[in-house]
């Protein structure tokens, strides 16, 4: 079975401002501009955030379970009702798992957590310091995770770096979540995209927290950086705790199992480390089960 752990529906103008529109562009072009030899493959700028239900759909074709979230982070131009996550979970309950996106400055920010739950039937939340411009470490934020604990919610954080200007990436350290994982160790987190550029981080991090894992979603593109985190994953004893993610619309399931099918491409001829075939595989079919144990 293959489980997403990590996809979005969002679409602009609804959802997403011009000004991250024009943010995300700027930066895209720029990788490929600069850096066109390490990603896969290219996206038009005007898809970048076209992530409707219908969409997102035929993109979730090969996988068998599916985690799909918003976005609430006005400070940085994303504005994602929960509502349209659940109506669209309603649509295909035996295959969509809809998780809460909630902005941790709202004075009613648990509130709205439990309205999530019990109303809308939510079942985990997405927290991303960045967008949301919060100090994961200000312990005025832990009656939140409290409340994901006391529920049995788990948190998927963006804890590495973003495009938008307006973002703080000073809160999107992965080491910051160090405390969290200590204070509450009956909280199950997932790390998105290893925490990229500070992988290595991550990796450290979910070795000794027994309740942080971290997931793959997007890092492909960058296919140095992807191979470097995998290979020091498996150096570390930490690769059964990789999760697969899409991070849709960034790429499909089918586009991102063809990325780490080929992450050993660019050591070809070398006496450089692969990433094993049988790692590969725990990390599209095997390792979802230690972290969504309801499924297994």
């Amino acid at each position: 079975m293959i489980v997403d752990c990590h996809s979005h529906v969002m679409w602009y103008p609804d959802h997403v401002s011009p000004e991250v529109m024009q943010d995300a562009a700027q930066a895209w072009q720029a990788n490929m501009g600069l850096a066109a030899e390490t990603f896969d493959r290219s996206m038009p700028p005007r898809d970048l955030f076209d992530a409707r239900p219908e969409r997102h759909w035929a993109a979730s074709a090969e996988a068998d379970k599916v985690v799909v979230f918003g976005l609430q982070a006005p400070a940085t131009g994303f504005d994602v009702p929960n509502e349209v996550i659940a109506d669209y979970v309603r649509q295909h309950p035996d295959k969509l798992e809809g998780w809460a996106s909630i902005d941790p400055n709202r004075p009613d920010a648990v509130e709205q957590l439990e309205h999530c739950v019990q109303s809308l039937g939510l079942k985990g939340l997405k927290l991303a310091p960045a967008y949301q411009c919060f100090d994961p470490m200000d312990t005025s934020h832990y009656p939140l995770y409290r409340k994901c604990q006391e529920l049995g919610l788990p948190i998927l954080w963006h804890q590495g770096t973003t495009f938008p200007r307006k973002a703080r990436i000073r809160w999107s350290l992965p080491l910051q979540l160090e405390d969290i994982a200590l204070a509450f160790p009956d909280l199950k987190m997932i790390l998105a995209h290893l925490g990229h550029p500070w992988e290595a981080d991550t990796i450290v991090l979910i070795r000794k927290a027994p309740n942080l894992f971290a997931d793959i979603s997007a890092i492909h593109f960058r296919a140095w950086r992807y191979w470097q985190s995998l290979v020091t994953a498996m150096e570390y004893g930490v690769g059964h705790k990789i999760l697969f993610g899409t991070d849709f619309p960034f790429d499909t399931v089918a586009g991102t199992i063809e990325g780490l099918r080929r992450i050993n491409d660019m050591v070809e001829g070398t006496r450089l480390p692969r990433v094993p075939k049988e790692m590969q595989d725990m990390i599209v079919f095997e390792n979802w089960k230690r972290f969504f144990t309801e499924w297994a």
